[in-house]
């Protein structure tokens, strides 16, 4: 049989950690393989549509996959993560057959929905006693659907078809372990999984390719690394604590986490999701397309994002989480559990990374790229000797990351001629709030000579007044200038923090000025503590006094978005006015 020509050279990767295999591979295979045909997986019942055949199961190599990234994982929790992740690549490829090569929206929706209705966050499901796969597939599963769909939000019948039969008996058999918080976590990232496939068929219907930044964010949000981070926990029986999970360094994780996986996927899978199934919804596709440039260049430029989002997740590990944990007080066995979470990221990456070049599902011939060093072992069990090799050649961009020299002469830049498909209006207050915005930030110490970060000439140029008069032409006098001095001073803490803490790397200072700004966001109007500095005195007098809205009005969900800000110039700055004005 001839073999397809690759359309690309895969770049070489940036893989820091040895892959290790967990003993307990081949029970995980043996099961999975009959728990999958239990199900209708694999020679599925007449009417069914032939999704996989045995030979089919044993190339792709699911448990191969677990054993990779859950190398520590006890047998019996290796065996439910391997069902998992058949269940999800069974699920993406009956997807592709019913609705992506038909195009059939409605059904699609129909078909997720009924698959919401089989995931209770309360957990009703009950644990079917003995391994699933020792049973037959309708004896697994009437133990658990009356009470799944009872806990749904739904009331579906009994499950139809291999995707909903997995679906039960995987719900019964984990969610009960786990706490309120990650079953909340893992219903969300699991139903943001499936939904995922929505968002590609409506790609595929409209013959759109979404541009780079909107597939990091859609993929981050719907693609399936939250999903399996949700799994590295349950794998190592270590819930990251409620206390920090929310917080950014733990996101930042996520995002990293997220990113490098699919990344890294698309990379594997260009050949057989573009070339084979017609899908758009690749990195390797988006920045061909979006940047005119051919393939090859393309997927380099995925693996320099790659590598990067690995540095970064390297970089909040080590620098980020142990001050999180100090910060919350985290006794032992948090400290611990988020260890073993973050631990259990890494595996997964180098694990994932192993899989990828062996399963039959991707494309992998090109994967031995010509070494940096002399040649060495290869086959299972030696990724430990390409270790040093990877590092070395991804040392360069490291070094760009922390070898800029600050405050260079840049250079000329010609401004492009953005887009504007809409037409701007102009608020006839503008005149009175340019002089209310300079008499106000005399008044709030923003125009002092310490620590002279303005003075009354950078003011007036700047010209906040005018952003604010063009973002509400219609607002009355005295919301523009509310608005006006929220942009304004917005901005101003925005140069304040590089000044006063960023030259100094004074990153403690930075916190607590963030924390102090916080205390002047009362819920209630009353006492708060006294202004010590520019970018506080503003805040003082306004959170007292305006930040509840126009008319004395309260209005929570401004306050929710200020409190959000990790610090001043992130986005949420530039929502606050809206939130200010009458509704």
């Amino acid at each position: 049989m001839q073999r397809v020509m690759q359309p690309f050279t895969l770049p070489r990767f940036y893989v820091p950690y040895p892959a290790r295999l967990n003993p307990n591979l081949e029970a995980a295979r043996a099961h999975s393989l009959l728990w999958a045909g239990e199900m209708g997986m694999i020679d599925p019942a007449d009417g069914e549509p032939a999704i996989w055949t045995q030979r089919d199961f044993e190339a792709h190599d699911y448990a191969l996959l677990c054993a990779y990234t859950h190398p520590d994982a006890t047998a019996e929790r290796l065996a439910l993560i391997t069902d998992w992740y058949v269940w999800v690549f069974y699920f993406d490829d009956h997807f592709l057959e019913l609705f992506k090569r038909t195009g059939d929206m409605a059904g699609a929706r129909e078909y997720l929905a009924r698959l919401h209705a089989f995931m209770p966050v309360d957990g009703a499901a009950e644990r079917a006693t003995g391994n699933a796969a020792d049973k037959t597939a309708d004896k697994t599963v009437d133990n658990a659907v009356d009470k799944a769909a009872e806990g749904s939000a739904g009331n579906a019948s009994a499950p139809a078809n291999p995707v909903e039969r997995g679906l039960v008996d995987l719900w019964s058999r984990t969610v009960p372990d786990r706490t309120a918080a990650w079953r909340q976590r893992f219903v969300a990232n699991t139903r943001n999984l499936l939904d995922e496939s929505l968002w590609e068929l409506a790609n595929i219907n409209d013959n759109r390719v979404s541009n780079p930044i909107e597939y990091i964010e859609m993929r981050r949000k719907v693609g399936g690394a939250p999903w399996s981070a949700n799994l590295v926990e349950h794998a190592a029986d270590a819930e990251v604590p409620a206390s920090v999970a929310d917080r950014r360094p733990m996101h930042v994780l996520l995002d990293t986490f997220a990113d490098a996986i699919h990344l890294r996927n698309d990379l594997f899978s260009y050949q057989r999701e573009v070339e084979l199934e017609g899908e758009l919804s690749n990195g390797v596709l988006v920045l061909e397309r979006f940047l005119g440039c051919d393939t090859q260049s393309a997927a380099e430029l995925v693996n320099d994002l790659l590598t990067s989002r690995l540095h970064q997740f390297e970089h909040t590990a080590v620098v980020e989480v142990p001050p999180l944990l100090d910060e919350n007080g985290a006794d032992l066995p948090a400290r611990a559990a988020v260890l073993a979470y973050v631990k259990g990221l890494q595996d997964w990456q180098s694990g994932g990374h192993e899989w990828h070049l062996r399963s039959s599902r991707y494309m992998n011939d090109s994967a031995a790229a010509p070494s940096l060093l002399p040649p060495g072992p290869s086959g299972l069990g030696t990724s430990t000797a390409r270790v040093l090799e990877s590092i070395l050649a991804t040392a360069p961009q490291r070094l760009r990351a922390f070898s800029h020299v600050p405050f260079q002469a840049v250079g000329s830049m010609r401004v492009p001629a953005p887009y504007m498909p809409f037409e701007t209006g102009e608020n006839p207050h503008l005149a009175s709030a340019r002089r209310d915005t300079v008499r106000w930030s005399r008044a709030t110490g923003l125009l002092d000579p310490v620590p002279g970060i303005w003075d009354e000439h950078k003011l007036v140029s700047y010209d906040f007044p005018l952003c604010a008069a063009c973002i509400h032409p219609t607002a009355d006098r005295d919301a523009l200038f509310l608005a006006a001095r929220w942009l304004t001073w917005g901005t101003y803490a925005d140069d304040y923090y590089p000044v006063v803490f960023g030259r100094t790397r004074d990153l403690a200072g930075a916190r607590a000025c963030t924390e102090r700004l916080k205390e002047f966001l009362p819920l209630e109007l009353g006492a708060s503590a006294e202004a010590a500095s520019p970018p506080v005195i503003p805040r003082c007098s306004r959170a007292r006094n305006e930040a509840f809205g126009c008319g004395g009005n309260r209005n929570p969900h401004f306050l929710r978005i200020a409190k959000r800000l990790p610090c001043p110039g992130c986005p949420y700055w530039r929502e606050l006015p809206a939130y200010l004005l009458p509704r």
